[in-house]
């Protein structure tokens, strides 16, 4: 049924892009016919209460931009480097706007494309700063009608004429035979706009409502919604544009790649076993990850070989483990420390794959589909995964809760003070630093039934709190499904519905409605995947990524 409906859809969609490509121009001028409808019902004229009214508006505008520069997170983010450009540009060119208090339209349109892609291309994740963008798109448009006034030029017969002509010879022609026949204007109108039924008044009329403060600024948003819609509409069901913000896919794809992804494919096929997909990860429900498809529903998965721990390879070899640069004295400095330290990690790491790492074991044999797509043959046996043998459920399997896992955070300090807690997996690799609990221990634990999704899994290090046992411990889970021994990951999902996550608590089964599956990254010693947070449901996956087209010296497919 699913096939069909988005059958349906994509014949529909397609065929209105094909429409408005082909008949653009046609398209353009109805709107332009409704603009000018909406213009007629309107008083274009400057009203005192509406001008004063305005800048009460903006000296509220104003504060409230005030208020929320504050509040809205502006750090930097090591792979996005555009993200605080981003922030600042958008605060900038509002405090601009509204001192100015005119073409309130490109606030409009600017926190409207911020809304858009704001996360998509500039990864900014604070939601106080997309209310902030609500709110300017709201008074935006209401300054736009209280500031209203008629434009300032002089609108004439030959201004009209001048500009209708200009840059079109054979238009040109028509009016300089007219002047030479000295026909009336009337008669030089109807060879100009030979489609249009306006006498000449009303076309100054209609010129007049159009350069109006209200009638351009109506003709700008229509122009970028239009924009906006053919992009989103292209971008979420055709081929998405993304930048890579992280190491996770390194050496197949680098830190700020840019690539297309095919976002119709999986609508009428499954994702299989070496594609590498972009999907909406389950830990906070906000940002996309691009991983590759290491396992699908209804098999076993087990990361070969696991002769010690990846805590042991690091206590043994102490001594060439890099250090992170901390005693720079310029940015220069630091950027050159940098570079050696990451030279030094990847060596370290690759020598940590091959001491301790294995190859993917599928239903017990190696995936043939791995080896040869891969660049790197072996993972690390990290996360809750490690060395254990698991599955990976299908929909119509049967779970129930096998246990909650309670790992202990480290708290320390940065330069400034800021206090942050990091999971110590190196001690859960050890086995050390957790506890495993049953759903009833957890539930008398944490002293709540409510918000599962800011408590299980929850890993944000600038949130954490020693004092807070809500967030003082990471708390994730394993499952099982009916009738077979594997551990199964957990299913980050389930805790965005707190009724249905504590069924699982109680020790009620579950029937699965999804498939699910495995990703990881082929940089294994630097990628927080499915190890860590679990399986990734099939709804999550948006597309295949199909090429790299920037940067230029690296255009290929994927």
């Amino acid at each position: 049924m699913n096939i069909l409906l988005w059958g349906a859809f994509y014949i529909i969609a397609t065929l209105f892009l094909l429409y408005f490509f082909i008949r653009e121009k046609q398209v353009i001028q109805w709107i332009r016919m409704k603009e000018d409808e909406t213009l007629k019902k309107v008083s274009l004229e400057k009203s005192d209460k509406n001008f004063m009214a305005g800048n009460v508006l903006t000296i509220v505008a104003l504060v409230v931009t005030a208020v929320f520069f504050v509040i809205v997170d502006k750090s930097k983010d090591p792979n996005i480097w555009i993200k605080v450009w981003g922030i600042y540009g958008v605060f900038g060119l509002n405090i601009v706007v509204y001192v100015l208090r005119k073409q309130h339209e490109w606030i409009f349109l600017l926190n409207l494309i911020m809304l858009f892609l704001g996360k998509l291309m500039f990864n900014i994740l604070d939601s106080n700063f997309y209310i902030y963008l609500i709110i300017n798109v709201v008074i935006s448009l209401i300054l736009i009608y209280l500031f209203r006034d008629l434009s300032v030029e002089k609108i004439t017969e030959q201004s009209i004429l001048k500009e209708a002509v200009q840059g079109n010879k054979e238009l040109e022609k028509i009016v300089t035979e007219s002047k030479i026949k000295n026909e009336d204007v009337s008669e030089t109108f109807k060879k100009v706009f030979p489609n249009d039924n306006l006498s000449v008044e009303e076309r100054i009329a209609k010129e007049k409502r159009k350069r109006s403060t209200f009638g351009k600024a109506l003709t700008r948003i229509d122009n970028a919604l239009l924009a906006v819609v053919l992009v989103a509409v292209i971008q979420m069901f055709y081929i998405g544009n993304y930048v890579i913000p992280t190491g996770s896919m390194e050496p197949t794809i680098l830190v700020k790649d840019r690539v297309f992804t095919n976002m119709v494919k999986y609508h009428f096929s499954d994702p299989k076993v070496g594609q590498i997909i972009a999907f909406k990860e389950p830990m906070t429900d906000k940002v996309m990850y691009t991983k590759r498809i290491v396992g699908e529903p209804g098999t076993t998965l087990q990361i070969a070989k696991g002769k010690m721990t990846t805590n042991e390879f690091e206590i043994a070899n102490v001594d060439s483990d890099p250090k992170y640069p901390t005693t720079a004295n310029s940015r220069k400095e630091f950027n050159e420390e940098m570079k050696k330290y990451d030279e030094a990690m990847d060596k370290f790491n690759s020598e940590k794959v091959k001491a301790v790492g294995g190859a993917i074991m599928i239903n017990d044999k190696k995936s043939e589909v791995l080896e040869r797509l891969t660049p790197q043959k072996f993972y690390l046996p990290e996360g809750l995964l490690m060395n254990n043998k698991i599955y990976i459920p299908k929909k119509g399997d049967k779970v129930r809760l096998d246990k909650v896992v309670v790992i202990d955070k480290v708290f320390g300090q940065t330069t400034d003070g800021t206090l942050i807690g990091q999971v110590d997996w190196e001690s859960y690799y050890d086995g050390k630093g957790f506890k495993n609990i049953t759903g009833k221990e957890f539930l008398e634990l944490i002293k709540t039934d409510k918000n599962f999704k800011d408590i299980i899994g929850n890993d944000d290090e600038f949130t954490a709190d020693p004092r807070n046992t809500l967030t003082n411990k990471y708390y994730t889970f394993t499952l099982k499904v009916e009738g077979r021994n594997e551990m199964v990951m957990p299913i980050m999902d389930f805790k965005y519905n707190d009724e249905l996550f504590k069924k699982l608590l109680n020790g009620e089964t579950i029937t699965l409605d999804k498939n699910y599956y495995m990703a990881m990254g082929d940089n294994t010693s630097n990628s927080k995947d499915t190890r860590y947070f679990g399986l990734v449901a099939e709804p999550r996956i948006k597309g295949e990524l199909l090429v790299r087209w920037w940067p230029l010296n690296r255009i290929g497919l994927l």
